[in-house]
C-alpha cells in the first residue's frame, strides 16, 4: 500500500504557471515542499515524512498564434524520506507545457526523457496545480470559483486577488473522483485545509507559500490516508546558473535531445555468474516461461557480458522453439549493448533459420539505447548488398522497418536523428521501388517529421502504391505541414488505395471546418466503398474537435445499404457502444 503515498503527494505538490511568454522572463528560485503522510490500514497506523527541494527554473519557449510553450526544471532536486536521501533523478528532467494562446488551457506536456507514467505525473504536478495561465482572462478582484482536476478527481477552487495584489488560491471541495489511477476505490477526498498565496510579476510567480491537508478514505473504510503538505517558493535575484540544462535547450521542446534512460534511472552494477558456461547452463536447465519477466530480465542484465556465448547454442538448436522465442524477446527488452550485438549477429548469420533471424529483428526493435555505430554499419552493409537471396531481401526490408521503430523509441536523441537521416538518404538515392516503399514505411515508423518534405515528393510519384505508402508514412507524423501535403494530394488523387491512405492521414490531424467538409465528400456514394469507409473513419476522429461531424454523417446512415459502410457509420456516430 506504500505505492499509494506518492500518488497523493504528487497530487498535492504545487506547480507554477507563467503570466507571460516573453523571452526576457526566465526565472529561478528556491523550491521546498514538506509532506507528512499518515496512513491507517486495517486499524494499523503508519507514518512518513517526505521533503522535496531544489532550484525551480522557468523559461518561456516557442510561441505561435495558437499556442506557446513554457519550460520548467527542478534543478539539483533533493528528496528525503524519513531523513534518508532518495535518488530520484527524474525530478530534475526538464519538461515543457503547451498552453493555448487564447484560453490559457493546458494542451500537452513534453519531457526531455522517457519517464515512467507515475514520474511524469510528479513533474506535471509541479506545474499543473498552480497553473495560472487560464486566470489572465478573469477579474480576480472579486472571488472567482472554477472547476479544475487532478489525479484524484474534479474539484471547485476559488481564486481572489488580495489587497497587496497577491493572489489567493483556495481549493473548496471535490465534486467527483477519478478512480482509474488509484489502487483502491475511494470516497470523495476531504479537503480539511487548503490555502496558497502567490505573488506574480509581469513574467512569472515571484513568491509562493501555502499549506494543504487532504484526507482520502477507501469505500470500505479500511484504508485512510491523511497528507499534510506545505510548499514554499521564492525567486532568486542572482543570474540563473550556467549549468542549468533547460536554459540551453532548443526553443521548440519537440526538438529537445532526450536524456538516456541510464541517466534518469541508473541501474546498480550487474552481478554476473562466475562464467559464461555457468550462465548458459542456468538458461538451458530452467523453464524460461516459468520465470517472471522481471526475473529473466535481471538474469540477462547481470550476465550481459556472456550473451555472445548464446550464438553458438542457438545455432546448435540447444533451446526448444518455445524457449528460444521467449529468450530472444527478453534479450531484446534487456536493451544492453551486448544484447544489441547478439541480436544483430543472429540476423546477419545467413546459416541460421530464417525464422530465428526474423525473431532477432523483432527483439531488436525494443532498443531504447543507441546501437553501436559499428553494428549499424554491419546491418547496413547487409541491407545494401545487391546480391541478396530472396529470403535475405525480405529480412533486409524488415531490418529497415525495425530501424524506423528504434528511431521512434529514441525520438529526440542524436542517435535517432542520425538513423532517420541515413534512412532518408537511402530513400533519395535508391531507384528500387520495393526498397523505396520499405524506406517510406521505415521513416513513417520513426515518426520523424524532419523528413516529411522528402516523403511528400512521393505523393506525386507515378506509382500509386508508392503514393499510398508515402501518405501512410505522413499519417504517422500529423502536423500542419504534413497536412498541407496530404490535403493538396487528396484533391487530385485518382487511385482508390492512395485515396484511402490520404484520408487516413487527414483524419490523424485536427481538421478545420472546411477540411471536414472536404473529407465528407469522399463519404458519399460517388466513391468506392473502401474510400467511403476511410473517409468516415477519418471524420470519426474529428468528433472531439467538431461536434457537428455526427450531424453531417447521420443523413448518410438513412440511405446506406452496404454493410461495411453501414458499420463504419454506426461506429462513427455512436462510438463503440
Amino acid at each position: 500500500m506504500n505505492r499509494v503515498i506518492p500518488l497523493l503527494l504528487c497530487t498535492l505538490t504545487l506547480p507554477f504557471g507563467s503570466v507571460s511568454a516573453s523571452q526576457d522572463c526566465a526565472r529561478w528560485g528556491d523550491f521546498t515542499t514538506l509532506a507528512n503522510t499518515k496512513m491507517t490500514t486495517l486499524n494499523m497506523p503508519s507514518q512518513n515524512r517526505l521533503s522535496v527541494s531544489g532550484q525551480l527554473v522557468f523559461r518561456p519557449l516557442m510561441q505561435s498564434d495558437k499556442f506557446y510553450w513554457l519550460g520548467l526544471q527542478l534543478a539539483s532536486a533533493k528528496l528525503t524520506l524519513d531523513n534518508t536521501d532518495i535518488q530520484a533523478r527524474y525530478y530534475s528532467v526538464p519538461f515543457a507545457v503547451k498552453i493555448a494562446a487564447q484560453s490559457g488551457d493546458i494542451l500537452a506536456y513534453h519531457f526531455a526523457a522517457k519517464l515512467k507514467a507515475e514520474d511524469e505525473q510528479k513533474l506535471i504536478a509541479i506545474y499543473q496545480q498552480f497553473h495560472i495561465e487560464h486566470l489572465k482572462k478573469y477579474d480576480l478582484r472579486n472571488p472567482k470559483i472554477l472547476e479544475e482536476s487532478d489525479n484524484l478527481g474534479r474539484y471547485k477552487i476559488q481564486y481572489q486577488r488580495l489587497a497587496d495584489n497577491s493572489i489567493q488560491k483556495h481549493k473548496l471541495s471535490y465534486t467527483m473522483t477519478t478512480q482509474g489511477t488509484q489502487l483502491f476505490a475511494f470516497k470523495k477526498p476531504e479537503i480539511k485545509q487548503d490555502s496558497f498565496i502567490f505573488t506574480t510579476s509581469a513574467c512569472w510567480v515571484e513568491k509562493l507559500n501555502g499549506f494543504n491537508n487532504t484526507r482520502v478514505e477507501s469505500d470500505k473504510g479500511d484504508i485512510r490516508i491523511d497528507v499534510a503538505q506545505s510548499i514554499k517558493f521564492v525567486t532568486k535575484a542572482q543570474p540563473i546558473a550556467a549549468d542549468i540544462s533547460l536554459m540551453s535547450l532548443p526553443m521548440d521542446p519537440l526538438k529537445w535531445p532526450l536524456l538516456s534512460a541510464d541517466n534518469v534511472y541508473p541501474k546498480p552494477l550487474p552481478v554476473p555468474l562466475s562464467s559464461a558456461e555457468v550462465f548458459t547452463n542456468v538458461l538451458l536447465n530452467k523453464d524460461l516461461h516459468a520465470l517472471s519477466s522481471a526475473e529473466l530480465l535481471q538474469l540477462l542484465y547481470d550476465n550481459q557480458i556472456y550473451l555472445a556465448s548464446l550464438h553458438a547454442l542457438i545455432k546448435q538448436q540447444a533451446f526448444s522453439d518455445k524457449q528460444l522465442s521467449r529468450l530472444l524477446l527478453m534479450i531484446g527488452k534487456s536493451d544492453s549493448v551486448y544484447a544489441h550485438q547478439l541480436l544483430g549477429t543472429l540476423y546477419l548469420d545467413t546459416e541460421l533459420d530464417k525464422n530465428q533471424r526474423f525473431r532477432s529483428l523483432m527483439a531488436l526493435k525494443y532498443a531504447e539505447q543507441p546501437l553501436n555505430p559499428a553494428l549499424v554499419e554491419q546491418l547496413y552493409a547487409h541491407i545494401d548488398n545487391e546480391a541478396l537471396s530472396k529470403t535475405d531481401v525480405k529480412l533486409a526490408r524488415t531490418a529497415l522497418m525495425v530501424m524506423g521503430i528504434i528511431a521512434k523509441n529514441q525520438s529526440g536523441s542524436v542517435f535517432a536523428e542520425q538513423l532517420t537521416e541515413s534512412l532518408a538518404d537511402r530513400l533519395v538515392t535508391t531507384r528500387d521501388k520495393h526498397k523505396q516503399a520499405t524506406l517510406l514505411n521505415a521513416l513513417g515508423n520513426s515518426a520523424d517529421s524532419a523528413h516529411q518534405e522528402r516523403i511528400s515528393k512521393f505523393l506525386n510519384n507515378g506509382d500509386a502504391n508508392l503514393r499510398a505508402t508515402a501518405a501512410l508514412a505522413l499519417s504517422k507524423m500529423p502536423n500542419d505541414v504534413s497536412l498541407g501535403y496530404v490535403e493538396k494530394s487528396l484533391k487530385i488523387e485518382t487511385d482508390n488505395k492512395a485515396k484511402q491512405a490520404l484520408l487516413s492521414a487527414m483524419g490523424n490531424n485536427q481538421l478545420s471546418e472546411s477540411q471536414v467538409d472536404d473529407v465528407l465528400i469522399f463519404a458519399h456514394k460517388q466513391q468506392g466503398n473502401e474510400v467511403r469507409v476511410a473517409a468516415i473513419n477519418a471524420l470519426a476522429k474529428q468528433r472531439a474537435h467538431h461536434q457537428g461531424v455526427i450531424e453531417k454523417l447521420k443523413p448518410l446512415l438513412r440511405q446506406e445499404r452496404d454493410q461495411q459502410v453501414l458499420k463504419a457509420l454506426m461506429q462513427a456516430i455512436h462510438g463503440n457502444r
